[in-house]
């Protein structure tokens, strides 16, 4: 068997074990449609769930202000104590009480100690480890505040002490109130950055949710396509995780340049926009968008499915077949492109190891990322925009991939 032979038996191999795949995620639409439901679901209860939580919070801060009021009012009458113990609490856990801008935030992030102790000693000196989360009566954090007050209390001498201020009881008070005051900001920032992991965590669900779908209508739209352009291998290019985010935003938070080109590319509100990825090829895109177009014109009810003639190119060589496309009822988009320059960084990793074809990818990002393996194969992709067939093609997709084509060139000339 000769290297072409081997090579076509190969990539007719691969061709048949991602058809068997797409079979196996075509049989799993019934779950993937209810998960795609759960994610919109959980999108539109987001915002309600922050105000719950902030209500919560608003309510529990109330509570502690009037549990606290008569302290509150004891720590008023002594504000020249305030200085002084406030300083001893950044002070034992090692951190310069001058930061005043970031000091919360770095007590924040210091962990308590895994074998229970209060503190460990470094360069001869006690670095205090409290317990935020814990309780004010904590072994840890009673130890902790005694120091504080120990420390307050054997600053007799210093001028700034007041008689009215040196006593035990208030110096008490004061420290378990300030105490209070500092867990209660720990809290709110280390449950911000909770709920700001979660929040990412369902973002990116929902994103690849809506890839899933549009891989399942570019899956659908294959035998149209390759009837239409007499090729075969396509279902081969359809992953997941090959596909542009799609990307929901509040009204408030759309940069005017997005707003201008949303406008330009003749969508309103609610439209998603899509953001594309860097290692994509020209030519692999617009095989994307073509079955996009396609899918759009099934689902309009535009007839894609096979009405074949033969039209003669103007050169020589075979006619192509073309479809005979009816007149739709209502096709158009319902997103718009954004600017290549904000193009995703995400690599090319296929959660189905789906095999990835060199011509696939633009060759300039390959020559910087040859960790990247691809393989050689479907050549028929290499020039496919110069065969597209016009009505396959939005004229918000031939823009795009002209304005595509153009900052290209300028990122190589740039030698970017």
């Amino acid at each position: 068997m000769n290297h072409n032979n081997f090579q076509q038996q190969l990539l007719t191999e691969i061709q048949k074990m991602n058809t068997r795949l797409a079979a196996v995620e075509s049989a799993s639409q019934i779950i993937l449609a209810n998960q795609q439901t759960a994610n919109e679901r959980a999108e539109k209860h987001e915002n309600v769930l922050k105000e719950l939580l902030t209500s919560v919070d608003a309510m529990m801060a109330l509570g502690a202000s009037k549990s606290t009021a008569g302290k509150k009012n004891i720590s008023n009458k002594h504000p020249d104590l305030k200085p002084i113990i406030q300083p001893i609490f950044f002070e034992l856990c090692g951190i310069d009480h001058k930061v005043r801008g970031e000091r919360t935030e770095l007590l924040a992030q210091i962990p308590p100690l895994e074998n229970g102790e209060a503190y460990e000693v470094l360069n001869g000196v006690k670095e205090w480890r409290p317990r935020w989360a814990a309780k004010i009566d904590d072994k840890v954090n009673a130890l902790y505040i005694a120091e504080v007050i120990d420390r307050v209390w054997d600053n007799e001498m210093t001028p700034e002490m007041k008689d009215d201020d040196y006593k035990r009881s208030v110096i008490t008070t004061m420290t378990k109130s300030y105490w209070r005051n500092l867990s209660q900001q720990i809290s709110i920032l280390v449950s911000a950055e909770k709920v700001e992991k979660l929040t990412n965590k369902q973002t990116n669900s929902r994103r690849r949710g809506r890839r899933q779908t549009t891989a399942n209508h570019r899956r659908g739209a294959i035998p149209d396509f390759e009837k239409s352009y007499e090729c075969e291998g396509s279902v081969a290019l359809i992953d997941t995780d090959y596909g542009s985010d799609y990307v929901s935003y509040e009204e408030g938070e759309l940069s005017a340049d997005s707003a201008e080109r949303r406008k330009d590319q003749n969508q309103g509100k609610g439209s998603r926009k899509v953001v594309g990825l860097e290692w994509r090829s020209l030519n692999y895109i617009a095989f994307l968008r073509v079955l996009d177009e396609i899918h759009r014109h099934r689902k309009s009810g535009g007839d894609n499915r096979g009405v074949e003639t033969n039209a003669q190119e103007g050169t020589a060589g075979p006619s192509s077949k073309r479809r005979k496309v009816t007149k739709p009822k209502d096709l158009h988009k319902t997103t718009f492109d954004a600017h290549p320059s904000k193009m995703s960084s995400r690599l090319p990793k296929s959660g189905k190891s789906t095999v990835l074809f060199n011509t696939m990818v633009n060759a300039v990002w390959l020559e910087g990322h040859k960790e990247v393996k691809v393989v050689e194969g479907i050549e028929w992709l290499k020039d496919f925009r110069k065969s597209i067939h016009e009505e396959d093609l939005a004229a918000e997709d031939k823009k795009y991939l002209d304005e595509l084509e153009e900052w290209n060139a300028d990122e190589e000339d740039e030698g970017i």
